[in-house]
């Protein structure tokens, strides 16, 4: 055990936490334990370091040291062998000179963990993470003393969370809903087929050579570039009327635009200068859409045009109603967060901005800022600070209604789950669960479930207006 451990990011990974306690009184309560033989601590005091952060300090008898000594040092006589004694003859002196700085370390480890359990195991408080031990000062001789100190579950009245009123947005299916549905299945389902060069028309596509340049400097060059006929785009940037000069184009043609290099272009420095675009078209192509036969319709799994209508249909209500659904319990688990005041962890509270940055900075980044312009970007954002807030409170409040409806997730449907997630990777489902147990990652898995499921049982229990 590492004498200073730090806490974890999220309450998402501290399943392994169990409960503390202490009797606090003007903030500092001294506890006296000495009158159990029990007990590892003689005394253990316990101080606000702040909001949800606790200190501990405890004390352990020198004789409690010593006796936890003498049992590791018999125990190590009756199992070692050193060179030329038999085993559990060698001198208590001999392995004390060999092994007595390793033993006193494990003791000391030991003993740290065990009153730490002790301490927790009858807690009125719950820890969150791990707690960092500060002050260590071991001793054979006089009292063992050192401090924990350790965030805190935030105290606060849980609000009325059943028959909360919400209006339901559901959807309708329409027929024209339905019919570019149906186009865009057979526009994925199309071919490209050749198509002489100077007949293509809005629709179709050419195949282009493409150059960028701006200020005399080539700054972006491809071969053989697909591009529909009747966008005025180049991924991002908009070239205005480069749909309509690319119809009916001969080959080999060389068509001359200029636009404004977009915010997403990978270098950063030519970011809104004008560029010279020039294309030169070499093929053409066009898409051709399946018949609507019965091969098609057996290649979908369907029997006729109008089974792919409903089947259609079917999905697409399926979709609508789980987006609403999705959307209804996040409204709802927002209603009831936004009524809990409460203090939060400030330790917590900070790691969870950190990470909200360093998310933002590397989204900046990959929208071609440079690192040091990103992270200054990111760290000015003052929204992040209020939306870390709302993403604890909103987590404390989940876990706490967990707690009141007796909310959990079974592990077979965390293997299932497990069992989405290889598939939607296309990976062996015991790789991905392996993944997860060498990271550490399954609680944090498990406490997402628990809180879908209380999301879950929170739009269950609303008044839905308007369905």
């Amino acid at each position: 055990m590492n004498e200073e451990t730090n806490g974890v990011e999220n309450p998402e990974t501290e399943d392994n936490i169990m409960n503390t306690a202490a009797t606090e009184d003007n903030g500092v309560d001294t506890a006296s334990t000495a009158d159990s033989q029990d007990s590892i601590a003689s005394q253990v005091e316990v101080a606000d370091e702040g909001p949800c952060r606790k200190r501990l300090k405890i004390t352990i008898a020198p004789e409690k040291v010593a006796s936890e000594l003498e049992t590791q040092f018999k125990q190590l006589k009756a199992n070692v062998m050193l060179p030329g004694f038999r085993k559990g003859k060698a001198p208590l002196k001999r392995l004390k000179s060999r092994f007595g700085e390793q033993v006193e370390q494990d003791v000391r480890e030991d003993l740290i963990n065990r009153s730490m359990e002790e301490q927790f195991e009858a807690a009125d408080f719950s820890p969150i993470g791990f707690p960092e031990y500060e002050n260590i000062e071991f001793s054979t001789e006089n009292p063992f003393t050192f401090d924990a100190v350790f965030d805190v579950q935030p105290s606060f009245e849980l609000p009325e969370y059943k028959g909360i009123e919400v209006e339901s947005e559901l959807k309708s299916v329409e027929d024209g809903d339905v019919d570019a549905e149906i186009e865009r299945i057979t526009e994925q389902a199309s071919s490209l087929e050749p198509l002489e060069v100077g007949t293509q028309a809005e629709g179709d596509f050419v195949v282009v050579n493409l150059d960028l340049t701006a200020d005399g400097e080539s700054i972006f060059s491809r071969e053989e570039v697909m591009m529909k006929i009747g966008d005025d785009f180049i991924d991002s940037m908009e070239i205005p009327g480069l749909g309509k000069d690319l119809a009916g184009a001969a080959a080999d043609a060389v068509i001359e635009k200029s636009a404004q290099v977009p915010e997403d272009f990978p270098e950063a420095e030519h970011h809104g200068k004008t560029a010279d675009v020039k294309l030169v078209i070499k093929d053409a192509k066009k898409l051709v859409a399946p018949e609507m036969n019965e091969e098609f319709f057996g290649r979908l799994g369907v029997e006729s045009e109008e089974d792919l209508r409903n089947k259609v249909r079917e999905g697409m209500e399926g979709r609508h109603e789980a987006e609403e659904n999705t959307r209804q319990e996040d409204l709802l688990s927002e209603k009831v967060a936004d009524s809990v005041e409460m203090e939060l962890p400030e330790s917590m509270l900070e790691r969870r901005k950190e990470s909200l940055v360093r998310n933002k900075s590397m989204e900046l980044m990959r929208d071609g800022a440079s690192e040091e312009d990103a992270t200054a970007e990111a760290e000015k954002d003052d929204e992040l600070a209020n939306q870390a807030r709302l993403e604890l409170v909103r987590i404390f409040v989940l876990d706490r209604i967990a707690e009141e409806e007796k909310v959990f997730v079974t592990e077979d449907e965390v293997v299932q789950r497990l069992q989405a997630i290889a598939s939607a990777y296309q990976r062996p489902l015991e790789e991905v669960i392996e993944q997860y147990r060498n990271n550490g990652m399954i609680p944090e898995l498990r406490n997402g479930m628990k809180r879908e499921k209380v999301k879950q049982l929170l739009r269950k229990k609303a008044k839905v207006s308007g369905s």
